[in-house]
């Protein structure tokens, strides 16, 4: 006995498999509703159907008023690794980091959170974290600069890594606290650098990262482009 195939899931099904093929690449725009709705001879409410699914499955996303595009993958972050190089390079990630500035700057609550002087000189590393050739996030790392000198930080062009920077003089992390939170980029420059618009929504992470003797020695921001990145946690009873 042949069963038919409901008309929302044939569509979803030729969508997947273009993906899944490379016929459709992450960024594409997939075809309209009304060219569906002519292609496969169904009703408006059908096509949104599949769409629907689509994206809660993560296959699609929707942009109001420009259409429905083939979903970024994210990198899922697990928790898991004190390097965020690492946990892209473990879910296959081609990546790179294009440094920003590296300065010498004074802040009175950049300091109270490093606990120093306020009027300490602090060093910061500031670059743009690439996957696949495409910015995902924008960091901002700050450490007391008799930790880490102005010329000291230079190797991170070389590197490609803060932490290995840090190795370099003898400073080694050994773990951290994170906060997250959601927050609009309103720096046009940082916005420009991510390839996304002012006022765009990212995940938001506040990291102060510490040494064997549980000192502070990093306080860091980071911007996450959202269609990028998500969080996995694992809890157990």
């Amino acid at each position: 006995m042949e069963y038919k195939v409901a008309k929302y899931f044939q569509i979803e099904q030729d969508i997947i498999a273009a993906i899944k093929s490379g016929q459709l690449k992450p960024g594409d725009k997939v075809d309209s509703e009304s060219v569906l709705k002519k292609k496969y001879n169904v009703s408006t409410i059908t096509v949104r159907k599949a769409f629907t699914d689509l994206i809660n499955e993560g296959y699609l996303t929707g942009i109001q008023g420009l259409g429905t595009f083939v979903a970024k993958k994210q990198m899922i972050r697990g928790l898991t690794s004190l390097s965020f190089s690492d946990e892209l390079l473990q879910q296959g990630y081609e990546i790179d980091m294009h440094v920003d500035k590296i300065e010498l700057i004074t802040n009175a609550q950049i300091a109270e959170k490093l606990t120093i002087d306020p009027e300490q000189p602090i060093l910061c590393v500031r670059r743009i974290r690439l996957a696949n050739g495409e910015p995902i996030a924008y960091q901002s790392s700050f450490v007391d600069s008799r930790l880490l000198s102005l010329e000291q930080a230079q190797t991170v062009y070389d590197t490609k890594s803060f932490y290995k920077t840090l190795a370099q003089v003898n400073v080694t992390p050994v773990w951290v606290n994170e906060n997250y939170s959601v927050r609009e980029i309103g720096n046009v420059e940082i916005a420009r650098l991510m390839n996304i618009r002012k006022n765009t929504a990212t995940f938001f992470v506040k990291r102060l990262t510490f040494d064997q003797r549980d000192e502070i020695i990093e306080y860091a921001e980071t911007y996450f482009n959202k269609d990028w990145y998500s969080v996995t946690v694992n809890i157990k009873m």
